[in-house]
């Protein structure tokens, strides 16, 4: 039925917007015949759609919609891709927008002055909160389209997977396009003389076309290609999304942040869970095993928790002047690495998994070259070769086509032959390389390629899941696209420099997880004393200890080596002593130690904040917007970062500082380390030395952690003791001044309320009975008094009221042994 079309002659429009009758929680309307305003159904206003008008030549099309004759061709060096935009005519503008309704949908046909169609887009809401525009092409060659929507002087915009330089991406044109990041990075997206080595500031291998909006909605971008996103960096005041038809575009609205992530991850897929080992400490161990058993074992004589090795030359490795550099083969190197399997085996007794490696580059000289090219398992050009490139090893290369079921196979096999051998996981590194003039079994590399990730984590997790010895494993990647939240257990932020340079190293870990965090990855971490050292500095002691610390408050807890290792102790030769590890020296090993007991303990906060992810789709690690949305300051720091709701990090990231100024959102917040209760909406100078980090726990939050002791979260033994033997046994830290609960993933809960006025002195009563002071020894219940707070030891599950003169409180531990031993530490 038709519902309006507006042309030249037609009657004077009407004085009221078109209603073009969407339900699902928004309302469409059109005016003026070709501005398209999309509101929730309680007035908000989340894409105020633009007039139609003319373009300029050379111009963006800031008008509502417009298409364009356009298309991208990359030139690709080492990974990383240069587009040429071919144009073919101007951007032409809708000049009016046919409307009319079928049994599901609202259908605009956009047309120009003379009525050709340009696209066509079916609005329709498959659920509540969800929109999804369906964008097809019209009567000509054109399919480029520009939507194009007004910007306020609140608007915001955060998301778009791993970025290095922004959380807010207002003023950015951000293209999502899969490549390497780069070894270092410009602040800008122009392509210099290096363009292929230097990263661009969107260079990302994972950048998800999906942002987050101030104004409560998410966007995501449903394509294959790349998509780019003008945030109000075009014009002040206007905004546009460019895409290649046929696409889709999804709003999905809140109205809060949670809601938001909520719905979108229902379509595009929830993060993860994966296994209990993914949140122990990881320790990198290499130069074959030998010294993998050494570095093992002295991490047991040095009392320091950890449950995963992980050996990336377990195929092989070479000394390369100071660099040491992988080999490309699919087994082990039986030399650098005899009887893999006992050594699995004697690593599994020692209390950890063992990781190994893999990517799918397949150079020429690697020995499994003939096989699969005679078998057809290689990406080809257009005339039937086999494509060749230089890869990262600077030899000939091509990569194994995961489009065809039958080299699927192949790669499956190679890790089921790594599991055979004692392997639990793997890093699954690379997949950004794809280049866009191959040709795979499943279609052209330019319609492949930004899918390409996804193809290598599907064959991982085809792996994992077909595993004859059906054994819970885990693989980590870097590269990725929609669809990767759910299949990968762990993502870590790529190969950032060995220093603290704000382009591409430490200070960049934040803002890639806050992004990340907003397109479905949880699970996250980061390669702590960077990777790359082949134009700064190896890794330095200060490096290390502040890259260690914010290790200890992320998700995952992983060393790395970096690409100049230094050798071990013993080794010959001696290489990159200046290079700084967890053993380097004592202090080291006792800072390395303290942040890995802390990590570990934290085991049921980051459990049950990666169960809430995959259930809800809002992540461990968020940037403080999702939690103050209306506040202009947590949109736009690159320092900070919320873990859950309650936990507020702030590392130092700079050079030679040991301190930093601290943005606290609006309420009472205290120091982890130590000190009394602080008001929020205000900056504060915070002193941190080498050892410390900055971190703030929300009034109200109650965050439960393991006793000292555990060292493993696999393999326990008596003398690698495991989560198991403490129990059920708890250290509750309660922060007054509000209210909250925690409930573990095994069902224990803890809850904290208030009324009145909790300041000044304090007593206590467990389970009705008055708390007196601690003797020697500790007979519980009993407390102490320690700076800005008390101590109370108690057993069992109960209630423990907290009295002052103003007030009254009740601490709530419900559930577990009766004689579980807590240790309930209040801070006023």
């Amino acid at each position: 039925m038709l519902v309006g079309c507006y042309d030249e002659g037609d009657p004077p429009l009407p004085e009221k917007p078109l209603d073009l009758g969407i339900s699902g929680g928004f309302r469409a309307t059109l005016a003026g015949g070709s501005r398209l305003t999309v509101a929730s159904a309680d007035g908000r206003v989340l894409l105020d759609g633009l007039e139609s008008g003319e373009v300029a030549e050379g111009e963006p099309p800031l008008v509502g919609f417009a298409v364009r004759d356009l298309t991208i061709t990359y030139d690709m060096q080492f990974g990383a891709f240069k587009p040429d935009d071919v144009t073919n005519g101007p951007w032409k503008p809708a000049a009016k927008i046919g409307t009319e309704t079928d049994a599901d949908a609202s259908v605009l046909t956009l047309r120009d002055e003379g009525g050709k169609a340009l696209a066509q887009v079916r609005l329709t809401t498959p659920e509540e909160g969800h929109l999804v525009f369906d964008i097809t092409p019209g009567e000509g060659p054109e399919r480029r389209f520009s939507m194009g929507f007004a910007c306020d002087e609140a608007d915001a915009f955060a998301g778009f997977g791993s970025q290095t330089h922004d959380v807010n991406h207002r003023g950015q044109t951000v293209p999502t396009f899969v490549q390497e990041q780069g070894i270092g990075k410009v602040d800008h997206d122009e392509y210099t003389l290096a363009w292929y080595l230097v990263g661009r500031r969107h260079s990302s291998h994972i950048p998800i076309p999906q942002y987050l909006a101030r104004r409560g909605y998410v966007l995501t971008a449903e394509t294959n290609l790349e998509a780019r996103f003008a945030l109000c960096s075009e014009s002040e005041t206007a905004a546009r999304v460019e895409l290649t038809m046929p696409a889709k575009l999804h709003v999905f609205d809140g109205p809060t942040a949670d809601a938001a992530l909520t719905r979108s991850s229902a379509t595009f897929g929830r993060p993860r869970l994966p296994p209990r080992v993914a949140f122990a400490p990881w320790n990198d161990g290499i130069f074959g095993s030998d010294a993998v058993r050494a570095m093992a074992q002295r991490l047991r004589d040095e009392d320091v928790p950890s449950s995963v090795i992980w050996s990336e030359d377990w195929k092989g490795a070479e000394w390369s002047g100071d660099g040491y550099s992988l080999s490309e083969e699919w087994k082990v190197d039986e030399n650098l690495y005899p009887n893999f399997a006992q050594l699995a085996n004697d690593l599994h007794a020692l209390g950890f998994d063992f990781h190994v490696y893999f990517n799918p580059f397949i150079y020429k000289s690697s020995s499994v070259w003939t096989e699969l090219e005679s078998k057809g398992y290689l990406i080809k050009k257009a005339d039937g070769s086999t494509y060749t490139f230089t890869g990262a090893k600077f030899t000939d290369s091509s990569l194994v086509d995961l489009t065809n079921p039958d080299a699927r196979a192949w790669v499956i096999g190679k890790m089921h032959d790594a599991m055979a051998l004692g392997a639990d996981g793997w890093m699954n590194d690379f997949a950004e390389w794809l280049p866009t003039d191959s040709v795979t079994f499943g279609g052209s590399g330019n319609d492949i390629h930004n899918i390409y990730p996804v193809l290598w984590q599907q064959t991982a997790r085809e792996a994992i899941d077909t595993a004859p010895d059906g054994k819970e494993r885990l693989f980590f990647g870097r590269s990725g696209w929609l669809g990767t939240p759910q299949l990968a257990d762990v993502i870590w932020a790529g190969d950032q420099r060995t220093d603290m340079q704000p382009d591409d190293g430490l200070p960049t870990v934040l803002p890639i997880g806050i992004g990340l965090g907003v397109t479905g990855v949880s699970t996250y971490g980061h390669d702590i004393g960077g990777y790359q050292s082949a134009t700064n500095e190896v890794t330095s002691k200060e490096t290390f200890f502040r890259w260690a610390s914010l290790g200890a408050w992320s998700p995952v807890m992983r060393t790395h080596h970096g690409t100049k290792p230094s050798s071990y102790p013993g080794m010959d030769p001696v290489k990159n002593q200046g290079q700084w590890r967890w053993d380097t020296d004592a202090e080291t090993i006792a800072h390395y130690r303290n942040y890995t007991k802390l990590h570990i303990a934290l085991l049921p906060m980051w459990e049950a904040l990666a169960k809430h992810a995959s259930e809800t789709g809002v992540p461990i690690w968020r940037g403080l917007f999702m939690a103050y949305p209306n506040d202009p300051q947590a949109w736009s720091l690159l320092d900070e970062v919320m873990i859950g709701d309650n936990l507020l990090v702030a590392p130092v990231v700079t050079k030679g500082k040991t301190s930093r100024s601290v943005y606290l959102p609006e309420g009472t917040w205290y120091p982890w380390q130590g000190g009394g209760a602080v008001s929020g909406g205000s900056t504060l100078d915070v002193t941190a030395d080498l050892t410390e980090i900055p971190v703030f726990a929300r009034a109200g939050s109650v965050i439960v952690a393991l006793p000292d002791g555990v060292m493993t979260l696999v393999n326990s033994s008596p003398e690698v003791p495991g989560p198991e033997s403490v129990g059920d046994s708890r250290v509750v830290y309660a922060f007054l001044g509000g209210e909250g609960s925690f409930t573990e993933t095994g069902g224990l809960t803890y809850s904290l309320s208030q009324s009145g006025d909790l300041t000044g002195d304090l007593t206590f009563a467990w389970e009705g009975g008055a708390v007196g002071a601690c003797a020697d020894p500790v007979v519980a219940p009993c407390v102490e008094s320690v700076a800005d707070g008390y101590t109370i030891h108690a057993e069992g599950s109960g209630n423990l009221e907290i009295t002052s003169a103003n007030g009254t409180g009740t601490l709530t531990i419900a559930g577990g042994a009766q004689d579980r031993l807590l240790t309930l530490v209040v801070r006023r």
